[in-house]
């Protein structure tokens, strides 16, 4: 008897089972021959043993990755003792899953009880982004304006058991703010006493005066803050100011008539991928604001520290030791973050969810160059295994008349030498550790092709311990207290999460799922690229030594953090405690 399958595609269940299987050892791969009342012989099944429930699950994987970013599809088969199949949904799955002592045993009732809520509600959330906008493939004909690129990424972190959970959002907020769905919103501007003020800027810079310039041409804007003489109009991300207007010390200021609400006003912005970064084609000016909601794994609240280590690293890679890296890497311009501000409260203490900083723009204009962050580019349609650089590299096959696998192989190698060798070059010789993952590597583009490299997150940059004695000849205070310093060889482990594990795996898959080419054939070319870095004579060979000769590589636990609720900006002091094991499949291996 065959049984057939209802069409329950879901967006979630990539990231949710990518990163369950990371960190859990109850499942395996099997043959579809097992089941064939369920599956065609030669199909790949992936299936959970449901011990505590006396079942197994079984989902069709269309593509079973080397490189940890599997493919799998609706629906999800419940197999009980001699009983027939059935098919059950998102949250069952989740509850069978949350009975078994070996994943259940590792959480509180309580996070366990939020884990549910937030896995569930991110569920949801996908399901309405992809009713919205799943059909959108703007890749397949143009290279999208950035801005457009970020809407681009539709379902967040694609190795997450819940990565479209906002708590504190509704859906509302998430249609006028969230990136996916591509709305523009205008900033609230608030008149406030100087005295308020807690700011930092980068000579000859001012944050003030770079606030009040973003209002732009806004004449009502102008006209209302000129009735509050002596006050600075400071913009606030308008989600946020409505959140402050409850807090008592925000309240009181209010009352006091220390800060007056000038309204919303200036010109139009959009979130990126981030969603409190945010930005505007008339600005010159990417804004970060603090935003009082969890996102993934932690709540997105910037700190003083964060503001003064962007700072830091700006005039860093602004000055001599920024020169060399670009003489050495032309392609790669890291957006400074050179100025921020916030509010002090009547005590004088820094209200840290009042906070903004400021970020370079390059893609101010109609003619900004086109560039498109990787998380986007890697993410796969809803119900095919096809993704935006699947479709990129097919229009330029078609544009170019060329085979398609020929042009996924020139194109994976002229990202490696664009947006991948830099950051090696900048950890090896600079001692510079970028955490250059999917969200922060942006990917510029010239007919399909890559063509230049953006790094954003100066906040979050560390540096490598053995360079700090260099480092401290072009800026002083490098090392201090608040910054992120790691021996190079925790470094090393570090970088090859965030660019290797989560970026350049990402796209080895991406075009592997596609069709296109074979994994191996990347893995290929990535091993003779390093090989090539290895052969040079580097500084410190920490990182090409560990991804080339290691048999396994570290990647972060998304799964068991989310489970155990642990916000990692404030309750992880080891970034890798909570990383797990996977085979590197570059170690010790002759490719064709």
């Amino acid at each position: 008897m065959a049984f057939k399958a209802m069409n329950t595609v879901s967006p979630s269940l990539n990231p949710f089972l990518n990163a369950l299987v990371r960190e859990w050892d109850g499942w395996r791969f099997v043959s579809g021959a097992a089941t064939p009342e369920l599956f065609e012989p030669d199909a790949t099944v992936l299936e959970l043993s449901l011990s505590a429930s006396g079942a197994r699950a079984l989902i069709e994987t269309r593509h079973r990755s080397k490189v940890g970013y599997h493919d799998f599809a609706s629906p999800v088969w419940l197999v009980a003792g001699s009983g027939a199949p059935s098919q059950i949904d998102f949250a069952a799955l989740l509850a069978l899953l949350l009975r078994e002592p070996s994943i259940a045993g590792r959480a509180s009732d309580l996070s366990r009880l939020t884990f549910v809520r937030r896995t569930l509600a991110s569920v949801a959330a996908a399901g309405e982004v992809s009713v919205a906008r799943g059909a959108a493939r703007p890749f397949a004909t143009v290279d999208p304006a950035f801005i457009e690129a970020e809407s681009a990424l539709r379902f967040g972190h694609a190795v997450h058991p819940a990565p479209m959970s906002r708590d504190e959002f509704t859906r509302t907020d998430s249609e006028r703010y969230g990136h996916e769905y591509g709305n523009g919103f205008q900033l609230r501007w608030w008149a406030v006493d100087p005295a308020l003020l807690s700011a930092g800027s980068v000579e000859p810079l001012d944050a003030v005066e770079m606030a009040a310039g973003l209002a732009g041409a806004d004449r009502e804007l102008a006209e209302r803050a000129g009735r509050y003489g002596g006050k600075v109009q400071i913009p606030m991300h308008p989600w946020q100011a409505v959140r402050l207007l409850n807090e008592e010390p925000i309240d009181r200021l209010f009352r006091d008539g220390r800060v007056v609400d000038l309204g919303l006003g200036g010109p139009q912005w959009r979130a990126t991928t981030s969603l409190r970064t945010i930005h505007s084609t008339e600005a010159d000016w990417m804004l970060k604001f603090s935003l009082s909601l969890r996102l993934t794994n932690s709540r997105r609240i910037v700190e003083e520290r964060e503001c003064q280590r962007g700072l830091s690293v700006h005039r860093l890679i602004k000055g001599e030791l920024g020169a060399a890296l670009k003489q050495r890497c032309p392609t790669m311009n890291v957006l400074g973050e050179p100025a921020w501000l916030g509010l002090r409260d009547a005590n004088g203490r820094l209200m840290t969810d009042t906070i903004v900083s400021f970020r370079e723009n390059p893609f101010k204009g109609g003619n900004a160059a086109k560039a498109a962050v990787l998380g986007a580019l890697c993410e796969r349609h809803p119900g095919t295994t096809e993704s935006h650089v699947s479709d990129l590299v097919r229009r330029i096959s078609r544009d170019e008349r060329r085979d398609p696998t020929e042009v996924a192989k020139l194109w994976f190698g002229r990202f490696l030498k664009v947006a991948v060798e830099p950051f090696i070059i900048a950890f090896s010789e600079f001692g510079l550790l970028f955490g250059a993952h999917q969200q922060n590597l942006v990917v510029g583009l010239g007919q399909g092709w890559p063509e230049a490299l953006y790094f954003r997150d100066c906040q979050g940059t560390g540096y490598v311990k053995e360079f700090l004695p260099q480092l401290r000849q072009y800026l002083p205070e490098a090392g201090q207290a608040g910054d992120h310093v790691f021996p190079a060889n925790e470094a090393a482990r570090l970088f090859g999460y965030y660019l290797v594990i989560n970026g350049v795996f990402a796209v080895v898959s991406a075009f592997a799922a596609a069709g296109i080419v074979d994994e191996d054939e990347l893995l290929a070319i990535f091993q003779r690229s390093l090989q090539a870095l290895s052969k040079q004579k580097l500084s410190d060979r920490s990182c090409v030594d560990y991804l080339l000769d290691t048999s396994a590589l570290l990647a972060k636990g998304n799964f068991l953090i989310a489970l155990r609720d642990i916000n990692e900006n404030t309750e992880v002091t080891d970034p890798l405690a909570g990383y797990v094991e996977l085979p590197n499949p570059l170690h010790a291996r002759e490719w064709a």
